[in-house]
């Protein structure tokens, strides 16, 4: 397995620790797993503990040995609790925080309340936004990751082109790309942010059941397999002339690219097929407006006056009170990374973030039609990622 190397990890942790100093923070208590790999290079039972200045500290709860061999950080200690992380804190000169950093986008409320107790700092702050900043400009280390993904998700579109039958389910159709997918070395779990942002790979649905709305924050709902998960690949059979949507994470080594596909056994209803093409078009515009120093709602407004111009607003990222706020957004190690392309958006693009951008269509009880494509961002606009081809009719 690829480790991740140690001038990487060192550059991360700099990097934060700039942004601490800038902000008088004296340092950061980090405890998700995601943010855990990206400073760590694996994912441990424990705490990371990032100062303004100095060294950090890998506290490990659990297979300390494992750890080890994983992580070129230097300083770690076996804690248990957090009562013996203070501990050790506090042997290392960090007593009294007057302002301590942690996740606070994510950070449940009792365990706040346990490193108040344990730690007593005047002041926890929220470092997620600064860690969401360093994390959205990918390093070449991670763009030849991402890369791959993006390789996994052409393929992932090639089988799922292959494999779609009439009369099959769209759970027959997932389980197929998903075989597929991991046979290639798909890391099978889909990381998310957002409170009560559960995904499973992404929604295979097709017909009617694509535009039935669903708790996820997409324009494809799904019925799923159960109430419990009402979103997703169900027991629905796809049919004849009706729009197929596989919209997919590939996820290599942590990282995700993201991809979206429409398929049609026969040929698509007229609007649909019309929507489909200005979906097409507005990503081609979309990737030519993606430069440095571009605000993203921009490029949002830019879509949705194209969507306008066509007649298909009201369609466009959903329909009525169910439509997505965005018509892309940022991937890295988790799939909701900023910078999110939204209408009120106010991040700038750099060189080193990577976008998916995915305009897509509407239309209720009948189907959704649309796009999705990965693109880096680099000094000289936007580098497409994602080559599989957009043939609808099989």
């Amino acid at each position: 397995m690829q480790k991740t190397p140690k001038e990487e990890l060192d550059r991360r942790i700099k990097a934060l620790q700039a942004r601490l100093s800038e902000a008088k923070v004296e340092g950061a208590l980090i405890v998700q797993n995601a943010d855990l790999y990206y400073f760590t290079g694996t994912v441990p039972q424990g705490w990371l503990f990032v100062p303004s200045d100095g060294h950090p500290i890998l506290f490990i709860r659990k297979n300390p040995n494992r750890v080890r061999s994983e992580t070129s950080l230097e300083h770690l200690f076996n804690a248990r609790n957090t009562r013996e992380l203070a501990g050790v804190l506090a042997d290392k000169g960090y007593r009294r925080f007057r302002r301590l950093g942690m996740e606070l986008d994510i950070l449940p409320v009792n365990q706040y309340a346990r490193y108040m107790e344990a730690l007593k700092p005047a002041e926890i702050v929220d470092v997620s936004p600064v860690i969401q900043g360093i994390r959205s400009v990918k390093s070449p280390f991670e763009i030849a990751i991402i890369r791959q993904s993006a390789k996994l998700g052409d393929h992932m579109m090639r089988v799922a082109r292959e494999s779609i039958r009439e009369g099959m389910t769209e759970l027959e159709l997932s389980a197929r790309i998903e075989m597929a997918a991991r046979m290639r070395g798909h890391q099978g779990y889909v990381r998310m942010r957002g409170f009560n942002a559960e995904c499973y790979w992404g929604p295979v649905v097709s017909g009617a059941s694509a535009a039935e709305p669903a708790f996820v924050d997409t324009t494809e709902g799904g019925y799923g397999t159960s109430l419990a998960l009402p979103a997703g690949a169900g027991h629905r059979v796809i049919a004849r002339h009706e729009p197929v949507v596989v919209d997919m994470a590939a996820t290599v080594g942590g990282y995700n690219a993201d991809i979206t596909r429409t398929f049609s056994l026969g040929r698509l209803p007229e609007k649909m097929e019309v929507a489909y093409r200005e979906s097409l078009e507005i990503l081609q515009v979309l990737a030519g407006a993606v430069h440095p120093g571009v605000v993203v709602s921009e490029l949002y407004l830019k879509a949705e006056k194209l969507a306008e111009k066509k007649n298909l607003l009201a369609h466009f990222m959903g329909y009525g009170n169910d439509k997505a706020g965005f018509c892309g957004h940022g991937l890295g190690l988790e799939l909701d990374e900023p910078p999110v392309i939204s209408r009120n958006g106010k991040a700038i693009l750099v060189p080193g973030n990577v976008l998916a951008l995915e305009p897509k269509f509407t239309f209720p009880g009948e189907g959704v039609v649309g796009v999705e494509d990965v693109f880096l961002v680099t000094e000289n606009g936007a580098e497409k990622l994602t080559k599989s081809g957009y043939g609808v009719k099989i």
